[in-house]
């Protein structure tokens, strides 16, 4: 096995401050110390009999008065989750463990789920298939009930199928892929692109009046963007806008170029610029926007919800609208514990993946509550009919197919105290 394995907390049962073979050893020893009445007669076999099933009557009574004991442990959840640990892609696994680390860390500290505290087992599968689906095999040896995983494609991918067919619940946390197609037991828990970009459309035709768009694709990333510049042309046009002109970044084309031909075909009319694609070009494409007289403001993906964007972009940035799964500073005392407990575990300010990595754990331990159960099938059955559960990332119901069905934060860039900064605006 190559990939790293930690198992966080105890996984043996333990029955009150003894175990059930202490228990048995303790009673056998006591009954051959014990001495038989003087004057009772063994070569009477109804004596004998009678001692020897009092013994056993004894020895039942009190194992089973043991195992009905209050302070009876009950069998602890195992829970496993699969990421990138160590490499290149090591930022979103760790985010991943950090934010279901957080959660078991809440849910064990209020005493478990009806008694019964979560252990986790994880695994660095480092963006490999082959360590991926070898980890998970591993996981359901060790008896995981669920398995959560990390969003990038070979942590989510690659377990599908094991997983499924193991009849183990296996939650992608915050993948953009559509996966839940893919069996009973699996799960996605992401804010879905097709509801956030209508929803951001909405609001700014609600609230601004806008009718003409443009739109700019990065092709760096080209799937991705190229899925959420379609979709934001799909809300625009079922919002009762146009577009007026739309450009793609290739890779040597530069922006300027890109820009001046995006001005040309729209003729004027631009009301707001859609772009689709990372933080990073969203800033240079801002600046080239500025310099050639487009003051129409900015209207993006989640991708651009980072402190880099801002940093980057300062003053350019103002007035872009983006959505988001999560926003750190919702006034929400869960999303203030939630940030408060990462800032003192990590150092940093958590991000979508870690939040929508906790919510996974806290939807998976509401359905076995729920279910009042630990059997997978059942588990599942109390999972897909989640209604409005309060989270970090907002509300959240499981709907067709195993996809979670949530609002977006939508958020704006405004200059407060010199700076900019996102603010929540619906």
């Amino acid at each position: 096995m190559q990939g790293k394995n930690k198992v966080i907390g105890k996984t043996h049962t333990s029955l009150g401050s003894t175990s059930g073979d202490e228990n048995l050893v303790s009673f056998t020893a006591a009954c051959l110390a014990c001495k038989p009445a003087v004057g009772t007669d063994f070569k009477s076999v109804p004596s004998l009999l009678f001692y020897i099933l009092f013994i056993i009557a004894a020895g039942v009574h009190l194992l089973s008065a043991a195992d009905a004991s209050p302070s009876a442990s009950k069998e602890r959840l195992k829970i496993g989750v699969i990421g990138p640990e160590t490499g290149e892609d090591a930022e979103t696994g760790i985010m991943t463990l950090t934010g279901v680390e957080l959660a078991k860390d809440v849910i064990n500290n209020a005493g478990g789920i009806d008694g019964r505290k979560i252990d986790l087992i994880h695994y660095d599968n480092k963006s490999n298939p082959k360590i991926t689906q070898t980890a998970v095999y591993k996981m359901i040896k060790e008896g995981v009930i669920a398995i959560i995983a990390s969003p990038g494609g070979w942590s989510t991918f690659a377990p599908v199928w094991i997983a499924n067919e193991s009849k183990i619940i296996f939650m992608s946390a915050g993948s953009k892929r559509h996966i839940g197609r893919s069996g009973q037991f699996i799960f996605r828990n992401a804010l879905a692109d097709e509801t956030a970009t209508e929803e951001a459309i909405r609001y700014v035709v609600r609230k601004s009046g806008y009718k003409n768009y443009t739109i700019v694709t990065s092709m760096r990333d080209d799937e991705t963007s190229l899925t959420i510049g379609g979709l934001y042309r799909r809300a625009v046009m079922n919002n009762g806008g146009r577009i007026t002109s739309e450009t793609h970044l290739f890779m040597g084309a530069t922006t300027e170029e890109a820009i001046s031909q995006l001005k040309k075909d729209a003729k004027g009319q631009v009301d707001a610029v859609i772009f689709a694609g990372d933080d990073a070009v969203a800033v240079d494409i801002l600046k080239e926007l500025r310099k050639q007289g487009i003051k129409a403001p900015m209207i993006g993906g989640d991708i651009l919800y980072t402190d880099d964007f801002l940093k980057n972009g300062g003053e350019l940035t103002a007035g872009t609208l983006i959505y988001s799964g999560f926003f750190s500073e919702a006034k929400s005392p869960a999303v203030e514990k939630f940030v408060s407990n990462y800032r003192k575990k990590t150092g940093k300010k958590p991000g979508t993946f870690a939040a929508v990595s906790y919510d996974s754990l806290m939807l998976i331990a509401e359905a076995v509550k729920t279910a009042k159960s630990i059997e997978p099938s059942k588990v599942r059955d109390a999972l897909s009919r989640i209604k409005d559960f309060d989270g970090v990332t907002g509300r959240t119901s499981m709907g067709r197919y195993g996809e979670t069905a949530k609002k977006p934060f939508l958020l704006q860039v405004t200059k407060e105290g010199g700076r900019a900064a996102f603010r929540h605006v619906e």
